[in-house]
């Protein structure tokens, strides 16, 4: 019997998709109501990414559920060298395939990409949609997930969301491409979801986002004599030294903080010098790029009573539970790899699901619930979790 689809949600999916080919930073959103809407049980992961597989090297487009730490680990590991790449590298163009099509699950638990990364994360098969192929490149959406049978409605949404995708990333590669022409890189930066700064060799700031701007105002950032300060002053002693033309690490990781605001982390890049053509000719000598977003914490030890308890999805019950333990919106999101749009799009299922419709009243909800409930052993006296 063929699975039905909920046609408004296939067509929000669509919606989704096409709205992340005029703007990359939506691709986190449609990716997470992809997932959301149609994956079963902690099959909430989706990674949009281009591999090439001679040599092996990888790049993602979007994704969701998939934190920052472990895209920078797929990537520089295992992205076009594991065997759902290398062997779906030759499958037919527009084709969904699961993960067991490509090599026998007993092989597959012998390599490294499943003993040292999926397994970490408790994952064992994959459905994968093979969209486009360039010589040794091809783009690919891959929803990996447990071993918790047969994910056919994940599996049927994709079959028909396929030539979307596919026409959304080739509208995207054509925007991107006209941008590129036109040196609109400027453009781009001011349309960043994170706060962006750069700063010559003597941190003077060249240019700020309209993000880097409010991290001047809210004073996780200072200027002292037209050169940049962090509260710091070591910090701003390690932010100095990364400046200067020097063998050694590129990047530096800090700790941004304001008075009564949220810790924000903060990643400064040293920018080589290019001979032939300077960084940007229309930012000038950039030595120094700083780019910032919401430092986070979680914890998601009441998931599962919380899924059963309020009808929540797996990526809802899990944002619920981080919320109950005193995180943010903006938490769960740099967690989970998404953007706060798709951590709302979430929030607005939960809403609708324990019936409010503001955050302190949720919050107050979530930790009312007995968290030790389990739906096989209620007592028929408990009351309902939505009354």
């Amino acid at each position: 019997m063929a699975l039905r689809l909920d046609i408004a949600e296939y067509d929000a999916v669509v919606s989704e998709i096409y709205d992340a080919a005029l703007s990359p930073a939506r691709w986190e959103v449609a990716l997470t109501r992809l997932v959301n809407s149609f994956g079963q049980d902690r099959w909430d992961i989706a990674m949009l990414l281009w591999e090439r597989v001679s040599p092996p090297a990888g790049r993602f487009v979007g994704n969701s559920g998939v934190n920052a730490m472990a895209r920078h680990g797929y990537v520089n590991l295992f992205a076009g060298n594991n065997d759902w790449s290398v062997r779906g590298h030759d499958m037919p163009i527009g084709s969904v395939f699961h993960s067991d099509q490509l090599i026998e699950r007993k092989s597959f638990r012998q390599t490294p990409f499943f003993t040292d990364f999926l397994v970490n994360f408790d994952l064992e098969v994959g459905l994968i949609a093979l969209l486009d192929r360039h010589g040794g490149d091809h783009l690919c959406l891959c929803t990996p997930g447990p071993d918790n049978g047969r994910p056919n409605l994940l599996e049927t949404a994709l079959k028909l969301l396929v030539p979307h995708l596919q026409r959304a990333v080739r509208i995207a590669r054509r925007l991107g491409e006209a941008e590129l022409s036109a040196r609109s890189a400027r453009a781009a930066l001011d349309r960043a979801p994170s706060a962006i700064l750069m700063c010559d060799e003597s941190l003077r700031v060249i240019y700020a986002n309209g993000l880097g701007e409010e991290l001047l105002r809210d004073g996780y950032l200072a200027m002292r004599d037209g050169r940049l300060m962090l509260a710091d002053r070591a910090q701003t002693r390690r932010l100095g030294a990364l400046a200067e033309p020097r063998a050694g690490p590129r990047c530096a990781a800090f700790l941004l903080d304001a008075p009564d605001k949220p810790g924000l982390a903060a990643m400064a890049l040293r920018v080589e010098d290019q001979p032939s053509e300077p960084f940007n000719p229309d930012f000038g000598p950039v030595r120094i790029m700083i780019v910032a977003g919401v430092n986070h914490r979680a914890s998601f030890a009441h998931v599962d009573h919380l899924r059963d308890w309020f009808g929540l999805t797996p990526a809802e019950a899990r944002l619920a539970a981080n919320l109950a333990e005193g995180g943010s919106l903006e938490d769960f999101a740099a967690m989970r790899g998404v953007s706060i749009n798709a951590a709302r799009f979430l929030l607005r299922g939960i809403y609708d699901k324990t019936e409010v419709n503001r955050m302190p009243r949720l919050v107050a909800k979530l930790r009312e619930a007995p968290l030790h409930w389990q739906a096989g052993d209620a007592a028929p006296e408990l009351p309902s979790p939505l009354g």
